[in-house]
Protein backbone atom coordinates (compact mmCIF):
# COMPACT_ATOMS: atom_id res chain seq x y z
CA UNK A 1 0.00 0.00 0.00
CA UNK A 2 1.63 3.32 -1.21
CA UNK A 3 2.20 6.10 1.82
CA UNK A 4 -0.49 8.17 0.22
CA UNK A 5 -3.37 5.66 0.60
CA UNK A 6 -1.84 5.19 4.47
CA UNK A 7 -1.69 9.31 5.33
CA UNK A 8 -5.34 9.05 4.14
CA UNK A 9 -6.56 6.30 6.05
CA UNK A 10 -5.24 7.79 9.26
CA UNK A 11 -7.28 11.23 8.58
CA UNK A 12 -10.84 9.00 9.21
CA UNK A 13 -12.58 10.24 12.33
CA UNK A 14 -13.93 7.25 13.68
CA UNK A 15 -16.86 6.84 15.93
CA UNK A 16 -16.02 3.67 17.45
CA UNK A 17 -16.35 1.24 14.85
CA UNK A 18 -17.76 3.31 12.18
CA UNK A 19 -16.69 6.94 9.85
CA UNK A 20 -18.18 9.08 7.12
CA UNK A 21 -16.43 9.80 4.32
CA UNK A 22 -14.62 6.51 3.55
CA UNK A 23 -15.00 3.22 2.15
CA UNK A 24 -13.24 -0.67 1.95
CA UNK A 25 -13.32 -0.86 -1.64
CA UNK A 26 -13.75 -5.06 -2.61
CA UNK A 27 -14.64 -8.11 -1.36
CA UNK A 28 -18.48 -7.50 -1.33
CA UNK A 29 -20.71 -10.11 -0.52
CA UNK A 30 -24.34 -8.15 -1.11
CA UNK A 31 -25.88 -5.14 -1.55
CA UNK A 32 -28.90 -4.08 0.87
CA UNK A 33 -31.73 -1.16 0.40
CA UNK A 34 -31.53 0.83 2.83
CA UNK A 35 -30.45 3.99 5.04
CA UNK A 36 -26.55 3.96 6.75
CA UNK A 37 -28.14 3.48 10.78
CA UNK A 38 -29.42 0.01 9.56
CA UNK A 39 -26.04 -1.00 7.51
CA UNK A 40 -24.16 -2.18 10.37
CA UNK A 41 -26.84 -4.53 11.92
CA UNK A 42 -27.47 -5.88 8.53
CA UNK A 43 -24.15 -6.66 8.27
CA UNK A 44 -23.94 -8.17 11.93
CA UNK A 45 -26.79 -10.76 10.84
CA UNK A 46 -24.95 -11.68 7.89
CA UNK A 47 -23.32 -14.56 8.40
CA UNK A 48 -19.62 -13.63 6.37
CA UNK A 49 -19.75 -9.75 6.84
CA UNK A 50 -16.93 -8.35 8.72
CA UNK A 51 -17.60 -4.76 7.29
CA UNK A 52 -19.73 -2.61 5.22
CA UNK A 53 -19.70 0.87 3.30
CA UNK A 54 -22.97 2.98 2.69
CA UNK A 55 -23.77 4.83 -0.14
CA UNK A 56 -26.20 6.83 -1.38
CA UNK A 57 -26.65 4.64 -4.67
CA UNK A 58 -30.23 4.53 -5.39
CA UNK A 59 -31.74 6.28 -1.98
CA UNK A 60 -29.40 4.47 -0.36
CA UNK A 61 -27.03 1.07 -1.03
CA UNK A 62 -25.58 -0.65 1.98
CA UNK A 63 -22.63 -2.77 0.49
CA UNK A 64 -21.95 -5.65 2.80
CA UNK A 65 -17.95 -7.28 3.03
CA UNK A 66 -16.17 -9.98 4.01
CA UNK A 67 -12.60 -10.67 4.53
CA UNK A 68 -10.25 -10.06 7.88
CA UNK A 69 -10.24 -6.25 7.80
CA UNK A 70 -9.34 -3.03 10.26
CA UNK A 71 -9.85 0.24 10.53
CA UNK A 72 -6.68 1.15 9.15
CA UNK A 73 -7.45 -0.44 6.05
CA UNK A 74 -10.37 1.92 5.00
CA UNK A 75 -9.62 4.52 2.52
CA UNK A 76 -11.04 8.25 2.87
CA UNK A 77 -12.74 9.76 0.05
CA UNK A 78 -14.76 12.93 -0.62
CA UNK A 79 -18.46 12.21 -0.40
CA UNK A 80 -19.38 12.99 3.38
CA UNK A 81 -22.58 11.26 3.26
CA UNK A 82 -20.77 7.88 2.77
CA UNK A 83 -20.31 5.50 5.84
CA UNK A 84 -17.82 2.73 6.27
CA UNK A 85 -18.06 0.31 9.48
CA UNK A 86 -16.16 -2.91 10.63
CA UNK A 87 -17.88 -5.70 12.79
CA UNK A 88 -15.12 -6.03 14.75
CA UNK A 89 -11.29 -4.74 14.23
CA UNK A 90 -9.22 -7.17 14.01
CA UNK A 91 -5.75 -4.84 15.18
CA UNK A 92 -5.34 -4.65 18.95
CA UNK A 93 -7.23 -1.46 20.52
CA UNK A 94 -4.87 1.05 21.83
CA UNK A 95 -4.98 0.57 25.86
CA UNK A 96 -7.98 2.91 27.34
CA UNK A 97 -6.47 6.01 28.89
CA UNK A 98 -6.90 6.14 32.51
CA UNK A 99 -7.40 8.97 34.68
CA UNK A 100 -5.17 10.65 37.53
CA UNK A 101 -7.64 12.51 39.19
Amino acid sequence: MNSMILALANRIRWQGNWAFSCDFPGNDINDVHGSSEECGEECSRTPECTHFTWTAWQDGTCWLKKGVVSKSQAIQIADKTQVCGIISDSEPSDPPLTSTS
